[in-house]
This record gives structure tokens, C-alpha cells and sequence, in this order.
């Protein structure tokens, strides 16, 4: 006789209680960096213009599971994604960026700077998703939507396929300024499929935890020579931005159950953010980004 079983678990470490801290400091893991520099590197010139600082988290997404005729379905939605919050949060990052290179010695120019020059001015924006206020898109080659977040609407600029700074080459070349935009992704809860078969028993289930995850950055640059440098970094799954950023309700479910036959699942959850920790899990990784921009540069000649 063969069984079928569908199951969902959450994590136990799912708390309403969960509280911020101080904020710690987050370590970047340097041998998960790849620094590229093709055509120059971010020292060609040591002056710099930052356009914008973009920040990208899960807003919703959904995991399968199968095992033979057994199968579980789960999405998540998540609450609490506050455009002036997460706008906040992005100029606080690149306010941070654009001191420390300004301590470091170098001119900086920023997107107030620059915003009357013709080709910022007429340069296209990513369209607003209506329920967040802000552009959403895919990503991670998952079915996970993420809403992209910059200081302001007005710096949330369309990108070619040649990346975000390519399309200020003209800038770049006309002021002698080396262009950088980071673009730093999150992802918040985690969520994944586990599936099992033995000669008498198909299990499927979806498990969730309220983990926010760094799933890494990419430095984009362009030099005045038509370089483009960047740097890489690869997701830091151990090292969590937020080891609880929330807390995950299940708000809808549906299973269906064929004695020896079949078994099917599907179940909706929604996690609703702790805002100070999960700001505070983005300024942390951010600011240690920064750092890691600024040593870069200090080291390329």
C-alpha cells in the first residue's frame, strides 16, 4: 500500500517578539567578491559621480514540490514593504557612500548635481508596480518578484542591457568623473521545497523561515575611456542580514487527498516585517558594501 503525505513547516524561530538591537556591523566575505575591470577599474579617474543607489527586496514568490504523484504548493506575500521606508533606507546608503569617499579624499558628485544635464533629463524611468509605489521585477531565475527601491522616483532610471552606468558614459567622459551605482539584492522569507520517495511513501512539503538573506550585490562603473569596471558579490547565505525580519502567518490553504492515489497542497502565507530589523538588515550590509567600495578603490592605481 502506498501513502502520500503533503507538509508545510514553519521554522520555530518565527517570533511576534522579535526586536532590533543595536545594529552590528556585517562582515563582507572577501572570497565571495570578484572585482572586474574591463577596459579600467574605478581609479580611472579618483573622481566620481553616484547617480543613484538601488536596493532590491522580495515582495512575494513561490515554491513547488514533488514526489510522485504527491505535490505541495506554497506562496508568500510580504507586508510592510513602506515605499517612504524603504526610500529612506536607499538614500541613507548612498548618502553613506558618498561621505566616505568624500573622507577618503576624493570629489563626488551626486544626482543633484547632474540632474539638469540633457542626458539624465531625458533619460527613460522604470515604471511603478501600483501596490508598492515603486518599479517590481523578477530575478534569482526564480519565481520571486522584487521591488526596486532608490532614493527617489526620480532615480529609479531605466537600464540598458550594457548595465546602469553605461548610459552616463557621455557624462562620465564630458566631467572626467568615474560613474558607480550598487545595486544590492535581499530576499525575505526564505522559502524551499522538500520531497522524498520510498517503495511505500511520497512525501512533498514547502518549509518556510523568516531569514533575510544577502543574495549579493554588483558594483556597476564607467570610466571616461569607456571602461567598465565592477565588482561582484556573491550571495552570503550563512552570514544573514536578519536572522528574523518577521513574522509568517498562514492566511490560506487548500489540500486535496486521493486515498492511494494522489495528495495535493497548496497553502498562502504572509510575513509581516519587523521594519526596524529589516532596515536595519539593509543599512548593515550596505554600509560594510561601502567599506568595501572605498578599500577597492584605495588599492587600484
Amino acid at each position: 500500500m502506498r501513502h502520500f503525505a503533503v507538509c508545510v513547516s514553519l521554522v520555530l524561530t518565527v517570533s511576534s517578539f522579535a526586536q532590533s538591537l543595536a545594529m552590528k556591523p556585517f562582515e563582507v566575505n572577501m572570497d565571495r567578491v570578484k572585482v572586474s575591470t574591463f577596459g579600467g577599474n574605478f581609479a580611472q579617474p579618483k573622481s566620481y559621480l553616484v547617480p543613484t543607489y538601488t536596493v532590491e527586496v522580495s515582495s512575494e514568490g513561490s515554491v513547488w514540490a514533488k514526489a510522485g504523484r504527491t505535490q505541495s504548493h506554497a506562496k508568500y506575500f510580504v507586508d510592510g514593504l513602506d515605499k517612504a521606508m524603504l526610500q529612506g533606507v536607499a538614500t541613507k546608503l548612498q548618502s553613506d557612500l558618498v561621505d566616505k569617499l568624500k573622507a577618503a579624499g576624493y570629489p563626488v558628485l551626486t544626482y543633484d548635481d547632474v540632474k539638469g544635464e540633457p542626458d539624465v533629463s531625458s533619460h527613460g524611468l522604470l515604471k511603478s508596480d501600483n501596490r508598492y509605489g515603486l518599479p517590481s521585477g523578477g530575478g534569482l531565475g526564480a519565481p520571486v518578484t522584487f521591488v526596486i527601491v532608490n532614493p527617489t522616483d526620480a532615480q529609479a532610471f531605466d537600464s540598458p542591457v550594457q548595465g546602469p552606468a553605461w548610459w552616463l558614459r557621455g557624462i562620465s567622459k564630458a566631467k572626467n568623473l568615474t560613474v558607480i551605482v550598487p545595486d544590492l539584492k535581499f530576499t525575505t522569507p526564505q522559502m524551499w521545497g522538500q520531497a522524498s520517495s520510498t517503495a511505500s511513501v511520497d512525501e512533498a512539503g514547502v518549509s518556510l523561515d523568516p531569514r533575510m538573506i544577502f543574495e549579493g550585490a554588483t558594483i556597476y562603473g564607467v570610466t571616461p575611456k569607456g571602461g567598465q569596471p565592477a565588482i561582484q558579490v556573491q550571495q552570503h547565505g550563512k552570514r544573514t542580514a536578519a536572522d528574523v525580519a518577521g513574522k509568517i502567518k498562514k492566511v490560506s490553504g487548500d489540500e486535496t487527498h486521493v486515498s492511494h492515489v494522489l495528495a495535493w497542497g497548496s497553502n498562502d502565507y504572509v510575513m509581516t516585517l519587523d521594519q526596524t530589523v529589516f532596515s536595519d538588515g539593509i543599512l548593515r550590509v550596505g554600509f560594510a558594501i561601502n567599506d568595501m567600495i572605498v578599500a577597492e578603490i584605495k588599492k587600484e592605481k
